[in-house]
């Protein structure tokens, strides 16, 4: 008898619901539930006690986003050459733009305080040769420093290690000793720009203790599942990687959001999208094509972390997010969220403040009836009545209306700054709304940008764990180069990537991946003298695809000017299975199920069948979110599943 194929469930924790789902004998399961910020793992284990259980769990977390955020990182002890203890502090001596004009900037968050820096006795040059030799005696001195400090972990970041890693290995002997989690930068980062580096290094460190621990007491709950978490960069990690490298988990639940978000567009045979996610806390903006587009470099809370991850872009606006008017009467709508709990006020959980879930929900957008994940009950009163109390002066519909215009703004210049600013023409492409209120806002922002059509995934709501289904175990490494185009820059390039490839495949092997793998080597290129890279495909063109990139980013290009390969770049992906998600199409004709409190007829998604069409307005409601479908659109349901919007002439 042929091997019964392994259950795969994918859970998502949002930082106001939880969202899994799997699938199992050709059916697809799904829940949502309320995140549990406490402790997140109970939510997830209490999802896949739902789900009936799997044999393999891919787990997208923000448990390694909020500890960054919220600074609550482990005591980390930094070890740097000497004369180089302050360059967390010292950074890039650039200033974010809001603080631009301060006359007292805000100080940077070096991360590891001062007194926890410690600096060794030892250098490398740049070209990997020792200038100064790290001695035995050395060693067992800053081992024995840093034992004094009683740290939790510890970050290794020595100078130009990147091109000789010896030092940091010896450090690594005696460091090994003191029994706790040691980060060297050679093999977390091996790139040049010492802050970026530091910074990542520091960041892992303080991460590692935190992680390990919640991923270990995760795996311990849901026995037998086998955990594996999604990272920044697309795809995951086997749970023993990324507890090692948990840095790397930064963006881990929008990373399936956009994996969802390029399945969806390849069933309808589109080619590019702008997708948005908007949540309880954030909204999730990124363009979509056929082909992942990583950066290098993950911004967080402000840093600057040297870590590959998908091309997504993020503003504080969700459906939790708190309106506040400011001390000149200015409305705002978030950044700060009322979470999971209390909530908005609308959940009935002792929430006070309005936010844009109270305003869509007076405004009729989401049916009084409606149950959240079909079990939370919602409470219009109390919108209302917190809607009223933010200006008691104003009428809370005339309110509710100001906080979606606002929330509204602020999304747009989101998808203006991944498509517009960035030379793509908005109205070329469609719009992809998922997440709990992504449908409710689709058509006011595809107004916004010019956009004739949208397309809402099956499920949206639930859209970042049900991406996950679709992506392989991945390992992303890199390495600093800097060799120069003539000679055999190509041949050593490709030399030094297939010995990183090979690495990756070891550490996938060692972790349970079995099966043959994929392997795409790029390059970051720059012209000499520039101090800013782009990447590209490795091949013996490499110059050739350069000067393209650079003439599309920036208009001009410098033709035979000599260039520079900076770093090479390995991805290395396990080839999965191919995976659609079971449908069937309902049957008879669309027939509203209600109607809302303005008289908008309320359909259930469900009921939809295949070829159906609705003019606007019209409300469609599901277990994992609601769409609005306004005046002057229309609705027609794919073959596929999914919902077509389009502008009516």
């Amino acid at each position: 008898m042929a091997a019964r194929s392994p259950v795969i469930a994918a859970i998502d924790v949002g930082g106001t619901f939880t969202d899994a789902c799997v699938v199992r004998d050709n059916r697809l399961l799904t829940c949502k539930i309320p995140s549990t910020p406490d402790d997140p793992g109970h939510a997830v284990a209490t999802a896949l006690e739902r789900l009936g259980g799997a044999d393999i769990l891919v787990h997208g977390t923000t448990v390694a986003t909020n500890a960054l955020l919220e600074g609550k990182l482990g005591r980390v002890v930094f070890i740097t050459t000497q004369g180089f203890r302050d360059v967390l502090a010292i950074g890039r001596q650039n200033r974010d733009p809001a603080d631009l004009y301060s006359l007292e900037p805000a100080p940077r968050n070096p991360l590891v305080p001062r007194e926890l820096r410690l600096e060794a006795q030892e250098r490398m040059e740049p070209d990997g040769s020792v200038a100064r030799k790290l001695t035995k005696q050395e060693c067992v001195r800053v081992a024995a420093t840093a034992r004094a400090l009683k740290p939790e972990a510890i970050a290794v970041c020595l100078l130009h290690s990147y091109a000789n890693p010896a030092h940091e290995r010896a450090l690594l002997r005696e460091l090994g000793k003191l029994g706790v989690p040691v980060t060297l930068s050679s093999e977390l980062a091996p790139e040049f720009r010492e802050y970026e580096r530091s910074l990542v290094t520091a960041a892992n460190a303080g991460l590692v203790p935190k992680m390990r621990d919640y991923i270990g007491g995760l795996q311990t709950r849901v026995v037998p599942a086998r955990v594996v978490l999604m990272h920044s960069a697309g795809g995951w990690l086997p749970a023993e990687l990324a507890a090692q490298e948990p840095v790397k988990l930064a963006l881990s639940g929008p990373a399936g959001g956009i994996a969802g978000v390029r399945a969806a567009l390849e069933l309808e045979g589109i080619e590019s999208g702008v997708a948005f996610d908007i949540g309880g806390t954030s909204t999730d903006v990124s363009l979509v094509g056929k082909h992942s587009e990583l950066r290098s470099e993950t911004p967080i809370a402000g840093l600057p972390l040297r870590t590959p991850s998908l091309d997504i872009h993020t503003i504080g606006a969700g459906g939790g997010s708190i309106a506040w008017f400011d001390a000149g009467g200015v409305l705002h709508v978030g950044p700060e969220s009322a979470g999971a709990n209390p909530g908005p006020a609308c959940y009935g959980r002792g929430g006070k403040l309005a936010t844009l879930s109270d305003a869509l929900l007076e405004l009729g957008r989401i049916p009084r009836s409606l149950r959240l994940g079909g079990e939370l009950e919602l409470h219009p009163k109390r919108a209302t009545e917190a809607l009223r109390r933010l200006d008691k002066s104003i009428q809370p519909k005339k309110i509710a209306e100001a906080i979606v215009r606002v929330a509204l703004a602020g999304i747009e210049r989101a998808l203006r700054r991944v498509t517009v600013e960035r030379g793509h023409k908005a109205d070329s492409m469609a719009l992809v709304p998922f997440g709990g209120a992504g449908g409710l806002l689709a058509c006011d922002l595809a107004e916004l940008l010019g956009m004739p059509q949208v397309l809402v995934p099956r499920a949206p709501g639930l859209l970042c764990a049900l991406g996950m289904l679709h992506t392989p175990a991945s390992r992303d490494l890199s390495r600093t180069l800097l060799i120069p185009e003539s000679g055999n820059a190509y041949s050593f390039a490709r030399s030094q990537g297939e010995a990183l490839a090979k690495r990756a495949k070891t550490e996938l092997k060692a972790s349970g991946i079995a099966g043959r793998f994929d392997t795409h080597i790029s390059v970051d290129a720059r012209y000499v003298g520039q101090s800013f890279e782009l990447n590209v495909p490795l091949s013996k063109s490499w110059k050739r695809e350069f000067n393209r990139a650079h003439e599309r980013q920036f208009h001009f290009d410098r033709g035979d000017a000599q260039a520079e390969i900076v770093n090479v770049r390995v991805r290395v992906e396990a080839r999965g299975r191919s995976f659609t998600l079971p449908f069937e199409s309902a049957s008879g004709k669309a027939i509203p199920v209600r109607r809302s409190t303005g008289g908008v007829p309320v359909y259930s998604r469900d009921a939809l069948p295949v070829g159906s069409w609705l003019n606007g307005p019209a409300i469609v409601t599901e277990l994992s979110s609601c769409l609005y479908l306004k005046r002057g659109w229309v609705l027609k349901v794919t073959p596929a599943g999914q919902l077509m919007l389009l502008r009516a002439n």
